[in-house]
């Protein structure tokens, strides 16, 4: 994956955190969005 493409699926998952209905769900995207914040700050 390129940056471009990591720096999208982020942006994703952060709106689907925004309108997500429980708290599992919410923190299960912010788990999946800080891994890709890792890949993009090691990068």
């Amino acid at each position: 994956m390129n940056y471009r493409e990591i720096k999208k699926r982020y942006s994703d998952l952060i709106n689907r955190a925004e309108y997500a209905n429980g708290r599992k769900e919410v923190v299960g995207l912010l788990k999946k969005a800080a891994k890709l914040k890792s890949k993009i700050e090691i990068n």
